[in-house]
């Protein structure tokens, strides 16, 4: 039998570690669907939990956090880069949560997938480009953290920490 090597991430990931905070939209459990409109805040859950980011990619965003997540949660994010006054602000949608083996202070964590639609306001979607001179696809979410590729390159060949996850291959 072949090894067969299946792309299954759309876009590579670039590690980050920086602080977030997040609310769930609506932090209950329903049987009812509904859809959040771009750009109403309402409805926010009252409590703000925290994380740690771990990778970043065109349109999404790792992290780790004690808040367990559901598939299909909307989520208001805020990412404090160390350098900047504001946070980057972000709306967008888990696509999965994983309980993580260990345990930090006698609380259970969770890595987190989202995947990232607004990044201060803007669609995400129309922020997507290819940068030629790089060849490597470029959004806002990438930009709001990093500044330009070039940029990224610079502060990362400093630190020599640039580790870009890509293609995963099953057997």
């Amino acid at each position: 039998m072949k090894n067969v090597c299946q792309e299954r991430r759309k876009y590579p990931r670039y590690d980050t570690e920086v602080k977030i905070f997040f609310h769930v939209t609506y932090d209950i459990k329903t049987k009812v669907k509904f859809k959040v409109l771009v750009g109403h805040h309402k409805g926010l859950g009252a409590h703000k939990y925290s994380g740690l980011s771990k990778n970043v990619s065109v349109e999404g965003l790792g992290f780790v956090s004690h808040k367990k997540l559901e598939k299909g949660d909307l989520l208001f994010i805020e990412v404090y880069e160390p350098k900047m006054k504001a946070p980057v602000k972000m709306e967008g949608q888990v696509r999965w949560s994983r309980k993580l083996p260990d345990k930090e202070n006698g609380k259970d964590l969770f890595h987190t997938g989202v995947r990232v639609i607004l990044v201060n306001d803007k669609l995400v979607a129309d922020t997507i480009s290819f940068e030629k001179k790089y060849n490597v696809m470029w959004s806002a979410v990438l930009q709001s953290l990093f500044g330009s590729f070039a940029a990224m390159l610079r502060k990362t060949s400093k630190s020599h920490k640039l580790h870009v996850e890509g293609r995963k291959c099953k057997k």
